[in-house]
This record gives structure tokens, sequence and C-alpha cells, in this order.
């Protein structure tokens, strides 16, 4: 128990029940006393503490107040706080109850020797430890380094109000953020409009980044150089860990040459869990001197920030999940292809903005010569290992601009963007007789597949998706009508 710290906050006027010497033969470890409030938050941010016993009246502000201090802070409310009342204690009984003290004793019941002391101190250790409490978790109570004394009262009381204000303006900051993390485009004007009016710099950023999909957002002041800002994105990139190359949102302007190089740059990472991780960038042209205040704003905003994040990342988990949602309800779950019902809306969509352009569509439709027999004589198996294959070769055949999809049970589509009937059918033979070659062996028996294959056009007269769709049938119809494995066409009218 050597290196335990524990704090005793007293007035030295009235402090004869506490015997350091006493204490310490007891192996409590390292025991500070300090003579008021203020003094005992200046040693707190010093050194930590895992136990702090205060009396309540004290010659600055009282061991309430403290208490509070401690346990109205995210980082502290966890430290043992025990109030030592006197029997002359005048204080409120709302505040003997909202101070959040872990444990109050009169002043009396300290004064039959230094076991009851000594059992108080086990008790109070004892809750730190169920809480995992560390003595320097008790460092972050004040957002920045001010100097704090009970000798300057005034002094100490200006530079706590500065905190406390700093503190109360960055909660309503994010309050504010908070209500618009649904909308990214307006979250991320809110929060370079409210922390702008108050910290003006060079650079604003910051970075949210789940597991698989980062993004960043930079307002900066005109006249920063390309390279300055690449070399930027890497250094977040890497002090950061980011697992993938990050979405970026930019306002500003950069200059491709010449320009302003960053000289001053903060990045403070906010969350660090195994969702993801977030980080506040302030960066500056010049070399300059943070004033205290402005570093307490930054400081407390990073620590109140974390709650943000954690709400735009769960944002972003909810439209990752959406979006493989949507995905999944498109496509179809042996292939990987898409399905009928997306294949209709898309090309629908195509359609239209082919007619506004004037260009043509070709559509194929691809049918397995008797899929039927082939899962009847080897089996469901093997029929799914030609429609497996099939997939995968008409991925390989056509051009990143088609949209293939699987039409039916044995049969798959294929939209052809700005290719007219002509190349539809090329592009059936050319599926027809790579399809033809291939091999589909399981085991000893290799089925002989072949594939039929109808071409259409798109009619500009008609925008129905449907229509071309039949086209492409009735021309599929024609090739096994004609003996299987073959390709034949229907053109729309007009062409």
């Amino acid at each position: 128990m050597t290196d335990l710290k524990i704090l005793f906050v007293v007035d030295h006027a009235n402090s004869k029940w506490l015997d350091v010497e006493k204490l310490k033969d007891k192996g409590l470890g390292a025991i500070s006393v300090v003579n008021g409030a203020f003094d005992a938050l200046s040693h707190i941010v010093e050194n930590g503490a895992d136990v702090v016993v205060t009396q309540t009246e004290l010659p600055d502000i009282s061991g309430y107040q403290l208490c509070s201090l401690i346990k109205s802070n995210d980082r502290t409310t966890s430290l043992p706080v025990v109030l030592v009342k006197s029997d002359d204690s005048k204080a409120d009984a709302f505040w003997a109850k909202a101070a959040l003290a872990d444990e109050i004793v009169h002043l009396v019941e300290l004064q039959g020797g230094i076991t009851t002391l000594h059992e108080l101190l086990d008790r109070a250790l004892k809750k730190g430890r169920e809480r995992d409490w560390r003595a320097e978790k008790a460092k972050g109570i004040l957002s920045q380094k001010i100097r704090l004394s009970t000798s300057e009262v005034l002094e100490s009381y200006g530079s706590l109000i500065d905190v406390l204000l700093i503190e109360r303006l960055i909660a309503r900051i994010v309050r504010a953020l908070s209500g618009v993390v649904d909308v990214r485009r307006k979250f991320i004007d809110s929060y370079f409009e409210v922390v702008d009016e108050l910290f003006h710099s060079d650079v604003l950023g910051f970075v949210v980044a789940n597991t698989t999909t980062p993004w960043m957002a930079f307002r900066l002041k005109d006249g920063l150089s390309k390279t300055a800002y690449d070399e930027l994105l890497a250094q977040v990139s890497e002090k950061l860990q980011l697992p993938s190359e990050p979405l970026v949102d930019l306002k500003g302007q950069l200059r491709e040459e010449g320009g302003s190089k960053i000289q001053d740059l903060e990045i403070l990472p906010v969350a660090g869990e195994k969702s993801g991780i977030g980080a506040l960038i302030f960066a500056g042209y010049k070399k300059s001197e943070m004033s205290s205040l402005a570093r307490a704003f930054i400081n407390q905003l990073q620590l109140s920030m974390q709650p943000v994040f954690k709400l735009l990342l769960a944002k972003q988990e909810i439209e990752a999940l959406q979006g493989r949602e949507a995905y999944r309800a498109n496509v179809d779950s042996l292939t990987g292809l898409y399905n009928l019902e997306f294949l209709v809306g898309f090309l629908q969509q195509q359609l239209l903005f082919s007619f506004r352009q004037r260009l043509p569509v070709g559509l194929a439709i691809i049918d397995i010569d008797h899929l039927g027999s082939i899962n009847e004589e080897y089996g469901y198996d093997v029929g799914d290992l030609v429609l497996t294959t099939i997939a995968n070769r008409l991925l390989a055949i056509t051009r990143s601009s088609d949209l293939i999809a699987r039409y039916g049970g044995d049969e798959f589509a294929v939209v052809l963007p700005n290719t007219d009937v002509s190349g539809a059918r090329t592009l059936g033979e050319k599926v027809r007789a790579d399809i033809e070659q291939l091999s589909f062996m399981r085991g000893a028996k290799s089925p002989k597949v072949t594939v039929s294959v109808g071409c259409a056009n798109f009619n500009m007269e008609d925008l129905n998706p449907e229509t071309i769709l039949r086209d492409a049938k009735l021309a599929l119809q024609k090739a096994k009508e004609d003996g299987h494995n073959k390709v034949s066409i229907e053109v729309a009218p007009g062409e």
C-alpha cells in the first residue's frame, strides 16, 4: 500500500484530529496535507490522488464544493471522497447530498483514535478499487494547468471561474452538435461554424473513422499549399493509424504552387474504442504560442466531444449496415449478381438517360440449355456449379459499364449501355462460344453445357423497360427453336 496517494484537506486551525505520523506507521503510503480546497485542486492536478478526505469547513471554498467539483467531472467522478463534518457546520442540506461524497463522517467520530480513521480509509480505498480508479486519472480534473492557491483566494476564484465557464461553453457546443449528427453535411458546417467563432485557427479539421471507412473534414484559410495539405493528411493518417484511405471533405482553396506551410499542428485523439477512432485537428501557418485559455478550450473540447464522436461512429455503422442490407436485397445469393428487381430499376434509369442523350442500349438474355436435365442427371450441386461458373465468366467477358443480373432460374441478363443490337449480338456470340469450351468436371463426369442468347435494342419511342426485355425474350425463343446454342436478335421498330 506504500504507493497509495492519500490527500487530506484541512483547516489548520481545526485539524487536531489528524495524526499523519500514526497513519504512516500503518503503511498507508504517501500522505499529503493541504490547507484549503484551492491548494487541494492544485495538488491533485500535479500529483493525482487515490482518496481525498476533506473537512467541510475550509478557509476558501467549502469541502462540499470541492467534493462536487471532483464528482461532477467525468474523469474524476470515481475518485473516492470522504467529507469530515464539524458539529457547527452550516452547509445546506441539499449540497450535503448533491456533493455525492462517498461517505460523510462527523469530526467527533474521528477523535476516538487512529483506528477509526484507518478503517474509514480502507472503505474508501476499496470503493476506488471496485471502480478501477487510479491516482493518475485525477490529474485531468482541470482542463488546463492554472495556478490555484488558498493564500490567493481572489485570483484562484477567477481562474476556477474561467475553467467552469469554458466547460459550460463546451457543453453548449456539444449539445448543439449532438443534434445534427444525422446529416453529415449539416454536422460539418455546424462544427466549423461554432468552433471558428471561438478559436480562429488557419486549419480546423476532424476525423471520424470506424474500422473500415475513415472520413475527414477540413476548413482552411486560403493560401495553404497542396504539398503541405498532402503532408497534413499523411501525418493524420499515420498518427491515428487509419485502416484505409480516408474520404475527405475540404472547405477552402489550395495553391498548386507556392502557398503556406503548416508550422503548428495539434492532432487530438477523441475516441479510441473498438468501434472506431476520432480526432480534432488544429493547425496554423505560423508558429505562435497558444494562450492558456485557448489551450483550455481545445483540451476541454477534446474531452467533451467523445459522446458526439460515438454518435457519429454509430451513425456510420448504421449507414454501413443499411448499405449491406440494401446490397443483399438487390443481389442473388448464389451467383453474387444483381437480381431481377434491381435489373428492372437499373434498366429504367438507363433507358431514360439514353433517351435524353440519344444513345443506344443493348440487352442480351442468356439461357442455359437444358439446365433441368443437368440437375436431374448430375445433381443440383453440379447445376449450381454451372450457374456460378457462367456468372463468373460473364463478369470477366463484359465491360465495367455493363450490368449483369440473374434474370431467372437458368437465365442471365446483360444491359449494354451505348451499344446497339449489333454490338449485343457480338457479345452474345462471344459468350456462347466461351461457354461451349468450358469444362464443368465434377468427379468422373462433366456435363456438356451450352447457352442460347437473345439480343434486343432500345426503342427510343418506348421508355418501358418491359418492352426491351420482351424483345430479348422473343429473340431468345427463336434461338431455342433453331436448335439451342444459338444467338438471335430482335430489332426494335425504326432501327
